[in-house]
């Protein structure tokens, strides 16, 4: 596991830097790497003014997957976030989907959650 350049980190760290975003601007990235190319994957969150955006990157079948928070249910719309136009319906308050999404992915290397789905395309 890497986070910010370090390799190996342990949760206490990723912790605190998530901490660090709860009313913060900011990024936190975490990636897994191995010898194996296919074994790639990358999970970030990147927020501003308490609200989120989630990106959580692997491999499917030798493809490059990406997969964000959406909610299908929220009418699509832009929202200005870090310099970008963001599909309103990727953008979330919810803090403790962050620290769920990234504790699992600390200990699992994957992420399965129902909010976190493969980008539609509208």
């Amino acid at each position: 596991m890497r986070e910010g350049g370090q390799s190996n980190c342990d949760w206490d760290l990723i912790l605190a830097r998530l901490e660090t975003l709860r009313h913060a601007d900011g990024s936190v990235n975490l990636t897994y790497e191995s010898d194996e190319e296919e074994d790639y994957k990358s999970l970030s969150v990147h927020a501003q003014n308490d609200h989120y955006f989630i990106v959580f990157n692997d491999k499917e079948n030798d493809e490059d997957v990406r997969r964000v928070c959406f909610d299908s249910n929220t009418a699509y719309s832009k929202y200005e976030m870090q310099g970008y136009a963001w599909d309103s319906r990727t953008i979330f308050t919810d803090y403790e989907l962050i620290y769920d999404v990234f504790k699992q992915f600390f200990e699992t290397r994957n992420v399965i959650s129902p909010r976190i789905v493969q980008k539609q395309n509208n």
